[in-house]
């Protein structure tokens, strides 16, 4: 089995650099994770004791899709650092089911009072959007950020037109299974590229912004998650998004 891991893991790895879409397997779980935390350092995810990141995640970075054997896994996030590989996070017991696959998203900043960081798991749903439309996701893990609008601008259409996901707020210390499972749905939009604003709700003052490129294999789609980080430790307040499928 072990063998049989690692030959998938290496198929799904060649597969995401030639630009393919990655299957569900009928034996696996995929799990991806992202390094929301400002001011911590790169990280590695520890599963059931191996380590599935051949390079640690750096801030604002994110893992390969990872393989993950069904049923309840043991993860650790830990620094990449030879000298003090210090627990950022430990989740004992996460229950992984074949053919399903979630994003793990850690946040806050290493200032807490137990020292370590926090995490949040969204449910995926990779059905591909309908003809002409992009999927995309707002998650709001700045943890001084105010509540704010997330306007999305479409620049590929003149005159442009926009989509706005309102009055959105840090996911706090410990977000229920209501409020995650709210986070982990798409919204349909049109395709397109797209110049994204954050504004403080309720008002046209824009307080960060981002880009996002739709266009794949000449087409514009796509599955995309979006946050915010930053706003402390003085890092900046930031946009990031990740095109999780295809």
């Amino acid at each position: 089995m072990k063998k049989q891991f690692i030959l998938l893991l290496i198929i799904s790895t060649v597969l995401i650099s030639c630009g393919k879409i990655i299957d569900y397997s009928n034996e696996f779980s995929t799990a991806t994770f992202i390094n929301a935390s400002p001011g911590s350092p790169a990280i590695n995810v520890i599963i059931d004791s191996i380590n599935q990141t051949g390079s640690a995640i750096v801030y604002r970075g994110v893992s390969l899709p990872l393989n993950v054997n069904p049923g309840s896994r043991k993860i650790l996030l830990k620094s990449n650092s030879l000298i003090v590989p210090a627990n950022f996070v430990s989740l004992p017991a996460e229950n992984f089911v074949t053919k399903t696959s979630s994003t793990f998203i850690n946040y806050d900043t290493l200032a807490t009072p137990t020292g370590a960081l926090r995490v949040l798991r969204l449910t995926d749903d990779f059905t591909t959007p309908a003809a002409g439309t992009i999927k995309v996701r707002y998650i709001p893990v700045a943890i001084y950020a105010p509540a704010s609008d997330i306007t999305f601008l479409r620049t590929t259409v003149t005159p442009a037109d926009s989509v706005t996901i309102t009055n959105q707020t840090y996911v706090g210390a410990s977000p229920s299974a209501t409020l995650l499972a709210t986070l982990s749905k798409f919204t349909q939009i049109p395709a397109g590229n797209y110049t994204i604003k954050q504004k403080i709700a309720g008002t046209q003052t824009v307080i960060a912004t981002a880009t996002l490129t739709t266009t794949f294999g000449g087409v514009n789609k796509g599955i995309f998650t979006v946050y915010s980080t930053g706003g402390a430790v003085n890092l900046p307040l930031v946009i990031s998004a990740v095109r999780q499928y295809p």
